[in-house]
């Protein structure tokens, strides 16, 4: 089971205060056994300097200035001239100094010893201590010091972890709230007097929730006009495959098969566009980017369509040009060959479709399919990128999803798409002259510009 924030930090912070407590402790100890034996070296300094200035052999009874008892100071004098050692008190003789001034020891018991030596003529005074008198000292002093240190550490363990339960209760309440959201409910999170940390947090969440509320908000829309389009084909096979049945004779019979076979045909396209725009509409990040020929996929595009605008007596055309562009290879050729079959199902027979790919010199690509048909006005141009819009009037069968996915490919490549006025239609049949349609795509081919349309 994973550990709160609270106990975390309190264990953190308690850990750290006791590491730093054995810390003082070990550096209070050093420099207090430092100080004291630059102390006591003086001490043993002195004491033998002042007994060569005595000059007394008999030293048992002798009380030196600023000793002690718990000092344990050992004062021994050897007399070459009688060999006689003296002792300040009864214990072992040392060991004789083989050098004078300061030096560590050991005596026969095992003991350590720091000593001063002098000498004056045929005497050699060696005043010393015991070392674990040093260190007893040194952690008597250090454990004073640091002594308090660690009776308040509990007191500053309970003192931090009132502050940061109170620090915490803004989080406490936030996640109260959330729980008791309802799943459905995408309304922002209050964020009024949270702190700056939460605060961040929270407005995250509140954005995030705005996205999830516009793509359901989408999706419902989306399912809602799907299972509306998708009701007059079927209903349609269901009639035809009802009439049928019923059919009599061979030619009324095939009337109506033919009739079905449109209809399934006109239901699968539209399945089709639908399966294609769902997978579009996820966000665009871990879609996968490649660098490829943009004039060899605009050309695959025309020649899968030639067939459909030849039974049209329809003249399709390419004018491309090698452009190498980073993006979606199979995306780029879905949205020429839509906005291609969108030109086709819109032209006139006897029409004309040109696709062209070319450079623009500004680092993007500049996609266009003109044609000759009857054009798009002006106030509907911005609507038929919409699901399932159809201009009013139009008597060619669709899906009205073609556009809307050619829109949704070129948002995720970061290009843009607008409609302008096409070939020139000559008069035809007693109609006026008109202008077709130009859809005209550009998408970015710098580095940075294709780097951003993937984020």
């Amino acid at each position: 089971m994973a550990a709160s924030i609270r106990s975390r930090i309190v264990f953190t912070l308690v850990s750290a205060l006791i590491v730093a407590g054995l810390v003082a402790s070990w550096a209070t100890y050093h420099s207090t056994r430092s100080e004291l034996s630059g102390l006591f070296d003086e001490q043993l300094r002195h004491t033998a300097l002042e007994l060569i200035e005595r000059g007394d052999n008999d030293i048992k009874h002798t009380i030196l200035v600023g000793q002690s008892p718990e000092m344990r100071f050992l004062v021994q004098i050897y007399d070459a001239s009688t060999n006689r050692v003296y002792l300040s008190r009864r214990t072992d003789a040392l060991p004789l100094a083989e050098s004078v001034g300061f030096s560590d020891i050991k005596d026969e018991a095992g003991t350590e010893w720091r000593q001063f030596t002098a000498t004056v003529g045929t005497k050699i005074v060696q005043v010393a201590q015991p070392m674990d008198v040093r260190d007893r000292l040194a952690v008597s002093s250090a454990m004073n010091i640091v002594q308090p240190m660690f009776i308040l550490i509990p007191f500053l363990a309970i003192a931090i972890w009132f502050v940061i339960v109170q620090a915490l209760q803004p989080l406490n309440r936030t996640a109260r709230a959330v729980a008791k959201r309802s799943p459905s409910s995408m309304t922002p999170i209050d964020t009024e007097g949270l702190p700056y940390e939460l605060k961040s947090l929270v407005d995250a969440i509140n954005s995030l929730m705005r996205r999830l509320g516009d793509s359901l908000s989408a999706q419902q829309r989306f399912a809602s006009d799907a299972a509306h389009e998708l009701r007059t084909p079927l209903a349609a096979i269901k009639l035809q495959a009802q009439l049928l049945s019923r059919a009599k004779d061979p030619e009324t019979r095939a009337k109506y098969a033919s009739r079905l076979q449109e209809g399934v045909a006109r239901a699968t396209r539209l399945v089709q566009q639908l399966l294609t725009i769902a997978r579009l509409d996820p966000d665009a990040h871990d879609k996968p980017m490649s660098e490829f020929n943009l004039a060899a996929v605009a050309q695959a595009s025309v020649e899968e369509l030639s067939v459909s605008a030849e039974a049209k007596g329809i003249t399709l055309t390419h004018n491309c040009t090698d452009v190498t562009m980073l993006g979606m290879k199979d995306a780029i050729g879905l949205m020429i060959t839509n906005l291609t079959d969108n030109a086709i199902r819109y032209t006139p027979e006897g029409g004309r479709i040109e696709v062209a790919v070319r450079d623009d010199g500004d680092c993007h690509a500049v996609i266009t399919v003109t044609d000759n048909g009857p054009g798009i006005a002006p106030e509907e141009r911005t609507r038929v990128f919409e699901r399932f819009y159809r201009a009013l009037g139009t008597k060619v069968s669709g899906t009205g999803l073609g556009l809307a996915i050619v829109s949704r490919i070129v948002q995720m490549h970061n290009g843009t798409i607008t409609i302008n006025d096409g070939f020139v239609r000559p008069p035809h049949d007693g109609e006026p002259e008109g202008f077709g349609a130009q859809f005209l795509v550009r998408i970015p081919l710098c580095p940075a510009a294709n780097q951003a349309a993937k984020l």
